[in-house]
């Protein structure tokens, strides 16, 4: 049952950050487009759809850290000052190893 809530919660995240960013998927959309139809040097043609690719993944997975920080950050606020610092112990744990 966790696993599916997981799953579950994932799926939201991801469905969340791409409706955020409909601008960026419609303008990388558009410069594939735009790419693929008027370039004719093969080499050139893949380059530029790997470059604006690549820009765009790259686009869309900060910003989807950027919203899970958020959404742990928000949870934090809800905790009990013990508990709280626990967290951050914890988590600053593993960041030094």
């Amino acid at each position: 049952m966790p696993t599916l809530l997981s799953i579950i919660s994932t799926i939201k995240i991801i469905i969340i950050t791409l409706s955020k960013n409909m601008v960026a998927i419609f303008f990388a959309g558009l410069f594939l487009f735009l790419i693929f139809k008027f370039i004719e040097l093969v080499w050139l043609k893949w380059f530029l759809a790997i470059m604006t690719s690549g820009a765009f993944f790259y686009s869309i997975f900060d910003d989807m850290n950027a919203f899970i920080q958020k959404k742990a950050l928000d949870k934090l606020e809800t905790l009990d000052p013990e508990a709280r610092e626990r967290v951050v112990k914890k988590h600053r744990n593993r960041i030094n190893k």
